[in-house]
């Protein structure tokens, strides 16, 4: 059964992985959790896109990242994501837009494993669901310990003179998962999927565990 993550909207990671080379702005992106398996109660929040270029280009929103992980060795399936999406003006023409990576425990030597996939074009008037997905991701593996990296953010295809703007709201309150539509409007969660079966590190920890030397335990007279 494929493993569904949730995107934590409040609670930052432990680290702070670079983010994939190719966004044309971070500036904008907060970093928070991806948890596994169980959604929490994190709070609703709207995070907001502002596009002030007058190129096509791509701004990230958040790079959601989990905790260590078991080693895994299989071929990775498709990663899909929903989100309630906004764009405040139809001519902004925003698409929802997917980085899938990994990196070591610490943060270090961050790994694309797939992307860019884009979504369905924001709609003009309401928070509404959108998806977007990987596509076949192929061959590859984690590491013990390494952690999954999803960036989620917004393409602004049309080029402009002044600012467009766009909403992504990240949900992590409620009972009920957003469905595989692009027409629901109420705030269920959005969540992350792959087909892969993920858990969390439970092997020896990277880096190993610290000696400590306590030194003699009897002084001779």
């Amino acid at each position: 059964m494929a493993t569904r993550f949730y995107t934590d909207p409040t609670n930052t990671p432990a680290v702070s992985p670079d983010f994939h080379w190719s966004w044309d702005d971070t500036t904008q992106a907060v970093r928070r959790k991806l948890v596994i398996d169980t959604h929490g109660n994190n709070d609703s929040i709207d995070f907001n896109v502002n596009e002030t270029a007058t190129f096509n280009d791509e701004i990230c929103v958040a790079q959601f990242v989990s905790e260590p992980l078991d080693a895994i060795s299989s071929a990775f399936e498709v990663f899909k994501t929903y989100f309630r999406c906004l764009e405040s003006n139809a001519k902004a023409n925003a698409f929802l837009l997917l980085y899938v990576l990994k990196c070591d425990s610490d943060g270090n030597n961050t790994y694309l494993i797939g992307g860019p996939a884009v979504g369905t074009e924001f709609d003009g008037g309401v928070l509404t669901n959108r998806g977007s997905s990987t596509g076949d991701l192929g061959d590859d593996s984690l590491s013990q310990g390494d952690r999954l990296i999803v960036e989620v953010g917004a393409y602004f295809a049309y080029s402009k003179d002044s600012g467009y703007n766009a909403t992504i709201s990240v949900t992590d309150n409620h009972a009920t998962d957003l469905p595989e539509n692009n027409t629901e409007t109420a705030a269920y969660n959005s969540w992350i999927e792959t087909g892969d079966t993920f858990t969390v590190a439970s092997g020896d920890p990277d880096p190993p565990w610290e000696v400590v030397k306590l030194g003699p335990m009897f002084a001779f007279a």
